[in-house]
């Protein structure tokens, strides 16, 4: 994280607090950066050089993802990605795209930031935003009462109270003039800490800069669900917390088809004494907070029977958190591949949409990324977020990185994802005949034609071959500097191409997981 000079010591809650996160925050001290620089969006040669000089030293520090302690630094987004090869967020506003992609078009978001110099073009330049796009709302917050002084640091009770009430009051506003509103986003760095207050008081899921980079955070780590790295500490008896207690809030049915991946491995007091290790981190469970939010994730469902591998789409025990599933009778592979659904078909799916928000979900998404397809159908008959492909983040993914830095996209079938081009650039806002995607197909990795056939994948048979794929692939492209796994039965082999290539991996669980995180509290803000 860089930090601006003259930051005062962090009060708890706020976003440059380290003990708002739930891992390791390096941070360094840009000398000379002011807010004040920050507004002018100007770097003299001497901030040029201290700005690199702490962009180094975080590299030097082992970061995997560089961040801003303020959205201001926006203004220099573009110069800290020449000088990293790491993924760079130094605003919220990387999100938006994929945020408003998840909504219908005559749908809004809110957007809460602080100061009046709204770099418009730059945004529209690094973040594909438009300023004056009727998706977003713009609101100012620098104006409540207590901004100022809770920005100035101050941890006073009353100043942080007067805050939220504002912040929420504005919010309401906010509401009652424009109902079809449906999320709101916290530019400011100041405001994460009131999320889960705005969330509980709007039943609106609440985008932040801590969120953003839990996003990027996890695709360089390993799935604790169906991860390799886990499953082999916990094997050999070297991993002390069993995901974070998640299994604590679980009946013995659920734990029993939660833990079934490693029951062969692990013997069960091994189990229990990580549960038991773990339970002093069940307040942060993801678990234990989307089941007390009362988030569920739904999804839609061709009709095709197959046992799903842990970490595909269709498979309960690749999330931590509920999971609905609606079977669409007659949607076929074939039909959503051509995006053409017949009357009765099209019928079944719109049941299913409304059969799964009848019981409770939060998200909808779809266990076949070309249901990319059926996406603007969907949000026309939902007021949730849907997210039918993974392909919905890769506006973010693809702001924090450089123009001539490259991102792989691995699918089912390239040629039949490349017929998808101009629906992508409508739904995501991305050009993929743009150099910087490269199109990678599975099809012909032995043992992935049973995705086509609709038949039980063997894992085990196709990992060596995906991650051959993806070495070869960064051999041949040394700018490639993150991976995207559009394929829904893609995600299993995420975690051997990390632990292999070195490089982070997204995916459809990457997607959901970051969608319904803003459903819940932020772990930390409250322990």
């Amino acid at each position: 994280m860089l930090l601006l000079d003259g930051h005062k010591k962090p009060s708890i809650g706020s976003f440059h607090h380290a003990g708002s996160f739930d891992y390791q925050i390096k941070q360094e001290v840009v000398k000379g950066l002011t807010l004040e620089v920050c507004h002018e969006g100007k770097l003299t040669k001497d901030l040029e050089d201290s700005l690199a000089k702490s962009v180094a030293a975080l590299e030097a520090a082992g970061a995997s993802v560089i961040c801003g302690s303020s959205g201001s630094m926006l203004f220099f987004q573009p110069f800290v990605r020449q000088k990293t090869k790491l993924p760079v967020i130094l605003s919220a506003m990387a999100m938006l795209p994929s945020v408003s992609c998840s909504y219908s078009a005559d749908e809004k978001v809110a957007i809460f930031y602080a100061g009046s110099n709204v770099p418009e073009s730059l945004l529209k330049e690094e973040y594909r935003v438009d300023l004056k796009d009727s998706h977003y709302h713009f609101e100012r917050c620098d104006d409540l009462p207590g901004f100022k002084e809770v920005a100035a640091g101050s941890d006073d009770a009353t100043q942080l109270e007067s805050l939220k009430t504002g912040l929420l009051a504005r919010a309401h506003k906010v509401l009652e003039d424009n109902p079809k509103v449906r999320a709101f986003v916290l530019e400011n760095t100041e405001l994460p800490r009131f999320a889960h207050a705005l969330r509980k008081a709007t039943f609106r899921p609440v985008f932040d800069a801590i969120k953003l980079c839990d996003f990027y955070i996890n695709s360089h780590m390993d799935n604790p669900r169906f991860g390799l790295k886990d499953w082999d500490d916990a094997r050999k008896g070297t991993s002390p917390a069993f995901n974070f207690g998640q299994t604590l809030s679980m009946g013995v049915g659920e734990l029993e088809s939660f833990a079934k991946p490693v029951l062969d491995l692990v013997k069960v007091p091994d189990l229990a004494m990580q549960v038991y290790e773990g339970s002093k981190q069940h307040a942060v469970s993801m678990w234990y907070r989307s089941h007390r939010a009362g988030v569920k994730l739904g999804v839609i469902r061709l009709d095709y029977h197959y046992p799903p591998a842990p970490g595909d789409v269709d498979h309960p025990g690749s999330y931590g958190y509920e999971v609905l599933y609606h079977m669409v009778s007659g949607l076929t592979f074939e039909m959503c591949q051509s995006g053409k659904l017949t009357p009765e078909v099209q019928d079944r799916f719109l049941k299913g949409l409304k059969e799964l928000e009848a019981k409770g979900a939060s998200v909808i998404t779809g266990d076949c990324g070309f249901m990319m397809w059926l996406q603007e159908l969907a949000r026309k008959n939902t007021k949730l977020p849907v997210i039918m492909s993974s392909l919905a983040t890769l506006p973010a993914i693809t702001a924090s990185y450089h123009r001539d830095e490259k991102i792989a996209i691995f699918t089912a079938n390239g040629k039949s994802l490349l017929t998808m081009k101009d629906l992508i650039m409508k739904e995501c806002g991305v050009d993929v005949k743009d150099e910087r995607y490269i199109f990678v197909g599975c099809e012909e990795v032995p043992g992935f034609e049973a995705v086509a056939a609709g038949e039980k994948v063997d894992v085990k048979k196709v990992t060596p071959g995906i991650v051959k794929k993806a070495q070869e692939i960064l051999s041949a492209n040394p700018k490639v500097r993150s991976i995207l796994m559009e394929c829904t039965e893609l995600p299993p082999y995420s975690d051997a191409v990390r632990h292999v290539c070195g490089v982070p991996v997204f995916d459809a669980i990457t997607a959901c997981d970051f969608y319904i995180a803003c459903h819940v509290d932020s772990p930390k803000m409250k322990v």
